[in-house]
Order: structure tokens, then C-alpha cells, then sequence
């Protein structure tokens, strides 16, 4: 019994590794808006997450961007200063906002 089961396994294995597939994956980019303080946001988001996570949000205001911005450095540890953090901010509401303060 202990026989038929080691072939099974062996000739099993042989067969998946004779099985190959190629499997190309698609590349999705999140195009970001350029400008005097995308390197702010180069530095403090990007290495953490996509620009998905951006855009994903849709159009808001300001105040809810401030709080993204200060959920990323308080509950993710994002190591953001308080000068990146209003730049962060201003980027966000200028390019992602929906014209209310709140």
C-alpha cells in the first residue's frame, strides 16, 4: 500500500512539474498629477502604497484629506512631518478635492 502511494505522489509531482504555464499579469498605473510638491508625496507615500490608493478615494475635502494624511503618520506609522503633512494636505485638496473645507 505504502508502494502504490509513493508513485502515485511521485508520478503526480512529475506531471505538475511537467504542466507550465505562462501567465502574464497586467500592468495598471495610477497616474498622479506633477507638480512643485510631488516629491513630498514621492517621499511620504509612494513607499508604502500605490497612487491607487488615491484616486481611489475620489473627490473630497479638505478636512478628509487632512485626516488621511494623519491616519497615515498616527495608525500606519508613516514617518511624515508636520511640514510634509500640510504640503501632503494642500496636494491632496488641490488635485483631489472637491472645492469644501469640510
Amino acid at each position: 500500500m505504502m508502494k502504490n502511494l509513493f508513485l502515485f505522489i511521485v508520478l503526480t509531482l512529475q506531471l505538475s512539474a511537467a504542466y507550465t504555464q505562462n501567465v502574464k499579469l497586467p500592468s495598471i498605473s495610477f497616474p498622479i498629477e506633477n507638480d512643485k510638491d510631488i516629491k513630498v508625496m514621492q517621499r511620504n507615500c509612494q513607499w508604502c502604497h500605490s497612487y491607487g490608493y488615491i484616486l481611489n478615494q475620489g473627490k473630497q475635502s479638505k478636512e478628509f484629506w487632512h485626516h488621511i494624511v494623519l491616519k497615515m503618520r498616527d495608525v500606519y506609522h508613516a514617518p511624515i512631518n508636520p511640514r510634509d503633512e500640510k504640503i501632503a494636505t494642500e496636494y491632496l485638496f488641490r488635485h483631489y478635492g472637491n472645492g469644501k473645507l469640510k
